[in-house]
């Protein structure tokens, strides 16, 4: 039982190496994202988008964690994909245009008490 916990650590060290090599990188953007129609939006575009490994949205705290990888598309280009969804993205703001197509709700403050 020793050797197959000391063989599996060995094989999750070598993975998590290679992992890195490849260039996969986990960053949090804050965003501008107001509710569950946001994280559903935000999350379905990058889910989807070449590159990226995974995407989740925190609404409490605004923040989008996404894993990528880097030789696929940068972090830039996240967070232009943002920007193009109506949100702001760290210091990119939201394009005019689609935030102005967003729902109600999905605007600032469109969940304000």
């Amino acid at each position: 039982m020793k050797n197959v916990l000391v063989v599996l650590s060995l094989i999750v060290a070598t993975y998590s190496t290679a992992q890195e090599k490849k260039g996969t990188s986990t960053v949090k953007i804050q965003t501008s994202a107001e509710c569950t129609s946001c994280k559903e939006r935000l999350e379905e575009k990058l889910n989807y988008t070449k590159g990226v490994k995974y995407s989740n949205l925190d609404l409490e705290s605004k923040i989008l964690e996404v894993k990528f990888v880097s030789k696929k598309i940068s972090l830039e280009n996240i967070k232009t994909i943002v920007s193009d969804l109506g949100y702001d993205a760290d210091d990119v703001k939201a394009n005019e245009a689609a935030y102005e197509a967003l729902p109600a709700c999905c605007k600032v403050g469109g969940h304000a008490h």
